[in-house]
């Protein structure tokens, strides 16, 4: 597959939802309110993983299990932001959406995601949040550090995070074997994890579960709260439709079968071949 064909297949992706999104946006909802909670399983098993662990170690284990976040995206399927950011672009580059459905699109998907991560939180909070909430400083500090930092590198943190999860989506796409897709999307988000990098979606759970644990537990403030998913949001939104969606319709026009190529029709794009 050439990088024309990987870019209309997401562009029609892209249009799909679109269109989901006018007709049956209750079913579009329910499926962005599941990655939300999917992505903060994710980030409460690695905070759960990690917890005791000496410093040195913690990101390499945190790397390593927060995988099934968007595994559990991409092959049960739900619908997160991040990954379309990447999606909108492709389709307003392809024309297969319009700027204000590809706003309309994030806007509503973002929305979903914080649902679903909400409610998520909630339920954690109130099963008495294992280990996370029982060592001493350790859910303080974490959203602590994701809270007091300044916007810049905030912003770029933000920005290599979907750098490599958009990666993590892309990459799959062009990949024939299942086991080789899961490969790639779990060494892309080891990567992003262990670098300390920003996820706006597993944010929505950091913060919302800081601001729910007990006192002396968790931290943070509303105000905290929506300064760090702003910021974060943005940079994501610069890593995935910039770095990745926006360099390969650039690398596309090196294709050298030029000639226009049916896009595959598939039910999620990593699973587009």
């Amino acid at each position: 597959m050439n990088y024309t064909q990987t870019c209309d297949n997401f562009a029609q992706f892209a249009k799909r939802k679109a269109e989901a999104m006018k007709r049956a946006p209750l079913s579009l909802l329910a499926g962005c309110m599941l990655a939300g909670a999917y992505i903060g399983i994710a980030l409460i098993l690695a905070l759960t993983c990690s917890a005791g662990l000496p410093a040195g170690v913690r990101p390499l284990v945190t790397g390593s299990v927060f995988g099934i976040g968007l595994l559990l995206v991409l092959f049960a399927g739900a619908d997160m932001y991040t990954g379309y950011v990447m999606y909108v672009v492709f389709g307003v580059a392809r024309r297969t959406i319009s700027l204000i459905d590809a706003i309309l699109l994030l806007v509503f998907v973002w929305v979903g995601n914080l649902i679903g991560g909400a409610l998520f939180a909630w339920l954690y909070t109130a099963s008495g949040g294992g280990v996370v909430f029982s060592t001493p400083n350790f859910l303080h500090d974490y959203v602590m550090h994701k809270e007091v930092v300044g916007w810049v590198p905030l912003l770029a943190k933000a920005t290599l995070c979907n750098w490599l999860v958009c990666l993590a989506i892309w990459t799959p796409a062009r990949l024939q074997s299942e086991s080789a897709k899961i490969l790639a999307l779990a060494w892309c988000l080891l990567a992003f994890v262990a670098c300390g990098f920003e996820h706006s979606v597993a944010n929505m759970t950091a913060v919302l579960v800081g601001l729910m644990a007990p006192v002396g537990v968790g931290f943070g403030t509303p105000a905290l709260a929506a300064y760090n998913l702003a910021i974060v949001t943005l940079g994501n939104f610069i890593g995935g439709g910039v770095l990745v969606a926006g360099a390969y319709l650039l690398y596309a026009g090196a294709d050298q079968d030029s000639a226009p190529q049916k896009p595959v029709e598939r039910t999620h794009p990593a699973h587009a071949a």
